[in-house]
């Protein structure tokens, strides 16, 4: 019998029989054989598509026992090349050392350069060292050109790249055989193509030989990038010697190239140095701050700090006083990372230096030292919006960094009287009304964490009453405001907005399409509305956009049952979209079950935006609370005529989970619209497994897009639903349903993909 019939027969055989399918144990193994046997049956068949999907779903299966390589072994010499390529791909990733012969076969003798492709990437998994001189002769012979029988005289082929994956293969194997032939290429000036790759080769290869021509081509090539590509390939070998002791050949060889007129091989021979452990480069390496080149200058600066060398601080604070300004920025940012307190006077100077980049690097870096003296400097930074938002928005969560540093030195703060902790408070809380919300925010989150949480709590509650907060707490505008803001208005839009670095942990994964916070963070500032001129009008402007910023923090910082949840709950009844989203994603965050009621409510607006913030929020308390309001909730909206709203509640019921999940999210497999049937598979779990979930996942096999297809097959593997298998054999078995067999043996390889039988 062919295909496996005989275990076919058996299978379908039982399924056949059942008047009622019934959910039982089922012998993983003995089915996974019976489906390896059938699937090796498909390699028979005449139809190259069947025979292509079933290699592929034999390495998902990771078939390697004897009878199966030897079935897709025949196949190297199948007469379609597609199923060829398939083959070797599968050889390679089963990792059987029998398929080394008939893939080298396949590298020096198929006439198609794909398949030969793929052959040299499958002996490189495989490691095999017999394959060393059949490599050796394809690298020669330029990927054996002459079997491409497809090429033209307007065609190059594939030989070049068949020639670069011999190459890459030798390197992965790492036998010095190769050592011989990768120099003959190097040393041919018509492989340029191959010369990267060639000295990485090399690199990987514990060899004399190798070494010595790699050296040579340090110390006398007339090319620049060939000695820059030599002192990256000996990287490895200079580790190695610094880990034996004493510097040998190869260290003396990068420090001698520190004098190469080139200044690319400078550097790389300075990188190259730089992973050598031995104190005998430090002083070479110092020679370089003394460059001419500005880049060799500040890349002997990285390595010299991160290596924490001698004195490299102290001749970094000489050098940076007389260098251009592009060696200033680089300067400051290396010394930045340095944490050094000498750094702290020049860092100040260049607060003040004029230049928005210098200033942006010494801000980091004063953060990150968090020393105190210089809170006056930064808080007349962050009150400035003539400097660049990232830079002031860095100033506050540098603020933050030094008064949290000396706040954790004195054991009762409030013992002490701190004028410059003072004065830094009162900065942030005026920049909390600053016109740009990314700073407002940075100087919100920051003045929060350096009070207590009891102040913070009634801070953020007061910011999110908007009325209250122009009273109570909105410091009054300057007399220049109305410039301020002229000049806001008349800065030529940016490219692009993207989030500051300091407010990326706050907005979290979020984007503009699921966050408000983030919405409004990336929307460019003079893109907003404008501020309007009174004093008055723009104190309100300015509250209602903390408003959302305090609703953002209350939601990472209250608890259930606190003060912030009734407050929350009263903005959703107000009307401004924005604030409203926000505190929905708020209360979602909090997943208090007296919000449920609020947020339920919210499902009714017009407003689809509110009605998709409604249904998140429900999802993210569904997670904590299970409440039958909220499924029923959510279980309306499963019928609702928007495939978007659908969607959203069947993923706010997968993450809820549950009897509801259990019951409502099969149904929704059967949904007209694609995403909402992907998103209720993808919630799908081994609890949920039926007779009927198993009809309907077998049906949308069958439906829509090729990616539905592998998320049912994905859904069948994860539900360990082995009854679905004699199903597929049999339509498998059907000769009328050709068109749909390769679906089948698709779902198949995924269905036993992880599911190896405990006999191999």
């Amino acid at each position: 019998m062919s295909e496996g019939s005989e275990a076919l027969n058996t299978i379908t055989g039982e399924y056949c029989g059942m008047e009622k399918r019934e959910q039982r144990p089922v012998d993983t193994n003995n089915t996974r054989d019976a489906v390896i046997s059938i699937l090796c049956g498909i390699l028979e068949r005449d139809n190259s598509l069947s025979r292509c999907c079933a290699v592929r779903a034999l390495g998902r299966a990771q078939a390697d026992d004897p009878d199966t390589l030897e079935h897709l072994i025949a196949l190297l010499h199948d007469p379609d090349p597609d199923v060829r390529l398939d083959v070797a791909v599968t050889l390679g990733t089963l990792g059987q050392t029998g398929a080394v012969a008939p893939l080298v076969e396949s590298l020096l003798g198929d006439p198609e350069g794909e398949v030969r492709i793929e052959a040299a990437r499958a002996l490189a998994k495989l490691r095999a060292t017999q394959a060393v001189e059949p490599l050796i002769r394809c690298l020669r012979e330029d990927g054996l050109p002459q079997l491409d029988l497809s090429v033209d005289d307007f065609e190059f082929g594939d030989s070049l790249e068949v020639q670069s994956q011999a190459l890459t293969a030798l390197g992965e194997i790492g036998d010095c055989r190769a050592t011989a032939p990768v120099v003959e290429v190097l040393s041919n000036p018509d492989y340029e193509d191959l010369q990267e790759s060639g000295f990485e080769v090399l690199s990987k290869l514990d060899d004399r030989q190798a070494e010595v021509f790699l050296l040579e081509q340090l110390a006398s090539s007339s090319d620049s990038l060939t000695r820059r590509r030599a002192a990256r390939a000996l990287a490895g070998l200079a580790h190695g010697e610094s880990q034996s002791g004493q510097p040998g050949s190869v260290i003396l060889a990068l420090i001698n190239a520190l004098l190469d007129v080139d200044a690319t091989v400078r550097i790389s021979a300075g990188q190259a140095l730089a992973t050598v452990d031995h104190p005998v480069v430090t002083v070479p390496l110092t020679l370089l701050l003394t460059d001419l080149d500005g880049q060799v200058r500040a890349e002997a600066a990285d390595i010299l700090v991160r290596a924490q060398a001698p004195g490299v601080v102290e001749r970094l604070l000489e050098m940076v006083a007389d260098a251009d300004l592009e060696l200033k920025v680089e300067i400051t940012r290396i010394l930045g990372g340095s944490g050094d307190p000498k750094t702290l006077p020049m860092l100040r100077k260049m607060l003040s230096s004029g230049d928005e980049r210098l200033c942006y690097q010494a801000v980091n870096a004063l953060g990150t030292l968090g020393l105190p003296g210089v809170e006056h400097d930064l808080a007349r930074i962050l009150n400035d919006p003539q400097f660049h938002t990232n830079t002031r928005a860095r100033v506050a969560t540098a603020l933050g960094s030094i008064i949290g540093a000396a706040q954790t030195q004195v054991c009762e703060r409030d013992a002490i009287a701190d004028p410059a902790r003072e004065q830094t408070l009162q900065a942030l809380e005026l920049a909390v009304f600053d016109r740009n919300d990314a700073v407002a925010l940075a100087a919100l989150a920051t003045l929060t964490e350096l009070v207590t949480p009891q102040e913070a709590m009634q801070f953020l509650l007061t910011l999110l009453d908007g009325d209250q907060a122009v009273t109570e707490v909105m410091p009054l505008p300057t007399e220049n405001a109305a410039q301020e803001a002229d000049n806001a208005e008349s800065e030529p839009p940016p490219s692009s907005a993207p989030i500051p670095e300091p407010l990326r942990e706050l907005v979290g994964e979020h984007n503009a399409q699921t966050s408000t916070l983030a919405a409004i963070l990336t929307t460019p500032h003079n893109a907003r509305p404008a501020v309007p001129r009174d004093a008055q009008g723009g104190a309100r402007a300015a509250a209602h956009s903390v408003q959302v910023l305090a609703a953002g923090l209350l939601g990472q910082r209250a608890e259930p049952g606190s003060s912030a949840v009734p407050a929350l709950i009263g903005v959703l009844e107000g009307a401004d979209t924005r604030l409203i989203r926000e505190a929905l994603a708020a209360l979602s965050r909090i997943g208090d079950p007296e919000a449920i009621a609020p947020i339920l409510h919210c499902l009714e607006s017009d407003d689809k935006d509110i009605r998709l913030g409604a249904i998140d929020a429900l999802a993210g308390i569904g997670k904590m609370q299970d409440s039958p309001a909220l499924n029923e909730a959510l279980t309306r909206l499963l019928d609702d005529p928007q495939a978007t709203v659908r969607e959203w509640a069947v993923r706010a019921l997968a993450e809820a989970g549950g009897e509801m999940a259990a019951k409502q999210l099969p149904r929704m497999l059967a949904d007209d619209h694609r995403s909402v049937c992907r998103r209720a598979m993808v919630g799908l779990t081994p609890a949920m497994a039926s007779p009927e979930l198993s009809d309907q996942l077998l049906a949308n096999l069958f439906r829509f897009s090729a990616g539905l297809r592998y998320d049912a097959a994905n859904a069948i593997r994860r539900l360990n639903d082995f009854e679905s298998t004699p199903r597929l054999l049999k339509i498998l078995s059907d000769k009328g349903k050709e068109e749909l067999h390769w679906i089948c043996i698709d779902a198949l390889g995924e269905i036993y993909s992880s599911h190896r039988s405990v006999t191999h």
